[in-house]
């Protein structure tokens, strides 16, 4: 398995909008690449530790809720069929969105014993501060990853994850909107999709 597919699984919300769909501030790059560090050591402390794999994932969750955007990224993500959503469905899928994040996490979480973070540089990159780091396993090549930072609700947090200048929101709602426009513009369609997903995460455990 890649680290692409680790990073992207991940921060699935780390499996999405227009600039404007939630209110954000710029980070400055040297308070992005603190919180990046710091985040990146809480994130190998976990997956390295000695804790049981259920317990891992608890506290992955934790930390991803506290560092991941996760409902702004839904609405990036869920994009111009926000508008089409109602209310229920919308509930809907920030619900199911926040599932398909746990069980992603928790199904990668043995495989990555060894990690290790390093960050390397920030930058501005329009309306966001990217981090760029680099993540490696033993017996695996160092991956370069980016991580897009914006301070939403007054605190910097994730809200991309860019691996082989691919962006993992942007996929994912290309890939969410093709669900939706090949089954007649039915956001329906895609709760649909998204809950079969965690019924075979589920069957899988």
């Amino acid at each position: 398995m890649t680290y692409r597919r680790f990073v992207l699984a991940a921060f699935a919300g780390l499996p999405m909008l227009t600039a404007a769909s939630f209110a954000h501030a710029q980070v400055a790059p040297d308070a992005a690449k603190t919180f990046i560090d710091q985040a990146g050591q809480q994130l190998v402390t976990i997956v390295n530790g000695s804790a049981s794999t259920s317990q891992k994932a608890d506290q992955l969750r934790q930390l991803v809720d506290q560092i991941v955007a996760v409902d702004q990224v839904g609405d990036y993500v869920l994009g111009r069929y926000k508008n089409v959503a109602t209310a229920d469905q919308h509930s809907q899928f920030l619900a199911l969105f926040h599932q398909l994040l746990s069980y992603n996490i928790t199904y990668q979480i043995k495989a990555y014993q060894g990690i290790t973070f390093t960050v390397n540089s920030a930058s501005v990159v329009g309306n966001d501060t990217i981090v760029d780091t680099t993540i490696t396993r033993p017996g695996q090549a160092p991956a370069d990853v980016g991580w897009a930072v914006d301070q939403v609700d007054g605190a910097p947090k994730i809200v991309d994850v860019i691996v082989a200048g691919t962006s993992l929101r942007i996929t994912t709602r290309n890939d969410y909107a093709s669900v939706v426009t090949s089954n007649g513009g039915q956001v329906s369609a895609l709760l649909t999709a998204m809950q079969s997903q965690i019924d075979r995460h589920k069957a899988a455990n």
